[in-house]
């Protein structure tokens, strides 16, 4: 165990913000995040929560992580538990294991924990002697059926306004507790369908109330050298193939003074701020948010933006901020796919604003497709190549003399339908068809100079589908894929149900 031990005293001693309690008195939560160390910590809502809990008394929280594949051999070969990194403790010693879980493809990276730390993933096969587990995030609120067996209460929804009732009566879940059989805690259910169609979905009324940041920095993620802070929750956009619109309904945005309170909390400590919303340039602060960073010297970085709604002062104070690339969601090629899954913007308007963003010395692009899309056509899946060189010919065209090189990167991602979505009866387009829509591109656009490729893996967006809607009966699947992979669990639950 020691040399897990000195990782997990490694990280810690290179964080600033970590809370480490005196356990005495105490009900312990082992907050996890189902995947790596630097992936979770890039993710606000372990931040928020890991903040919430510790805010009070009587909680002591702490994090805990997915090992990557190769610390995982080294687990199973040592059978050494998974420990958090505040005190190096095994999650069989917590009263509480909370799962914060924002992707679907993360369930299956609950049961490897769980196994890791010897504790029963079927809750039916628990005692009292076990720490009860509860679970939450957008993945569980989308759709909490597959992980139903597995949880003793889920959360469904935004957790701010419901802190105070549950710090207050969750140490009747503690293990050796009565909380086995306690169904006072109105946040938890234990349900069968989405609360989004059952509108039990927990909502926080005032995002002012409630500031969402960075509250532990590391310099060992992606987004370490960033304050991260949420402008506000949902997306006026309601794109068919979206569930975000339907998810944070309603629709809110924190005001300036919100926002620039986060700024400046974090200005000690980080230099660039990372602005996370869903359509970043629709909000009513968004220019004198980026003005008054500007105005403290630093810089600033997006989620997001929408592409229709970039022009030169846009991209001016991208540039301002140092941006030499971006990242933008055509989602489809054709005007009419596009405008059929809601954005309703032509190719035109494409064009025009990566020539904004080139003539301010914005000249890499990285620009974000989906196939598989209802009604596409073989048309569509060419009007991706075609678009993309006209993208790469106008960065050419409009970069400044003094820019050496312009590149366009295509993210392939496979559309796959989401509950509440208008698109949520819509099937799955098969892997098949994907990887023939991945060889027609690369062949098209394999070797045009600037340009580059990248595309999901497809068995990852399948169990992304089969997740998404599936219920109680995918415990099994999950299993499976624990079991062996999740290609041959894919395998076999098609053979099933044929």
């Amino acid at each position: 165990m020691w040399p897990v031990k000195e990782k997990q005293r490694r990280i810690l001693s290179g964080e600033k913000g970590a809370i480490v309690k005196d356990w005495g008195g105490k009900t312990s939560i082992a907050l996890v995040y189902p995947n790596t160390y630097d992936i979770g910590m890039s993710n606000l809502a372990v931040h928020t929560i890991y903040k919430l809990f510790n805010d009070h008394k009587n909680i002591v929280c702490e994090r805990a992580f997915l090992p990557n594949s190769r610390e995982i051999a080294e687990h199973q070969r040592t059978k050494t538990p998974i420990l958090s990194i505040e005190t190096q403790r095994p999650l069989s010693d917590f009263d509480i294991i909370a799962f914060s879980i924002s992707f679907q493809n993360d369930f299956l990276n609950i049961i490897p924990i769980l196994s890791l730390c010897s504790i029963p993933h079927r809750k039916s096969e628990r005692t009292k002697d076990h720490p009860m587990l509860i679970a939450g995030g957008c993945a569980v609120t989308i759709n909490p059926r597959p992980v139903t067996e597995i949880f003793d209460f889920i959360f469904l929804g935004e957790v701010e306004d419901e802190i105070e009732e549950i710090a207050a009566k969750i140490p009747s879940l503690c293990k050796g507790g009565s909380g086995r059989v306690d169904r006072e805690i109105s946040a938890f259910s234990t349900p069968s369908d989405s609360p989004l169609q059952r509108g039990r979905r927990f909502v926080t009324e005032d995002l002012d109330d409630w500031p969402t940041q960075t509250v532990i920095y590391t310099p060992h993620t992606e987004f370490g050298n960033m304050h991260l802070i949420e402008t506000g929750r949902g997306c006026p956009r309601k794109c068919k193939f979206c569930v975000t619109p339907h998810l944070y309904e309603p629709l809110r945005m924190r005001s300036f003074d919100a926002l620039f309170k986060m700024v400046k909390s974090g200005l000690p400590n980080r230099k660039r701020f990372g602005l996370i919303g869903s359509d970043l340039l629709s909000h009513k602060a968004f220019f004198e948010i980026v003005n008054a960073i500007h105005e403290l010297g630093a810089t600033f970085s997006p989620s997001s933006l929408c592409v229709d709604e970039i022009d030169d002062e846009v991209a001016k104070l991208l540039a301002k901020s140092g941006h030499k690339s971006i990242s933008l969601g055509v989602e489809a090629a054709s005007d009419h796919l596009r405008t059929s899954i809601g954005k309703k913007f032509p190719s035109k308007r494409i064009l025009e604003a990566a020539e904004s963003l080139a003539r301010h010395g914005i000249c890499s692009v990285r620009l974000y497709f989906m196939i598989g899309l209802p009604g596409e056509t073989g048309d569509d899946i060419n009007a991706i190549a075609e678009l993309s060189k006209k993208i790469q010919s106008a960065i050419h065209k409009a970069a400044p003399k003094s820019v050496r090189s312009t590149k366009v990167t295509l993210t392939i991602t496979p559309f796959v339908p989401k509950p509440m979505t208008t698109f949520e009866d819509a099937e799955f387009a098969g892997e098949d068809y994907l990887k023939g829509a991945i060889k027609t591109l690369k062949k098209l656009l394999g070797k045009t100079s600037g340009i580059e490729i990248h595309a999901e893996q497809i068995v990852s967006s399948m169990c992304d589908a089969i997740l998404s809607k599936g219920d109680e009966k995918l415990i099994g699947f999950l299993e499976k894929c624990f079991e062996t992979n999740p290609r041959t669990a894919i395998e076999r639950l098609l053979q099933n149900n044929m």
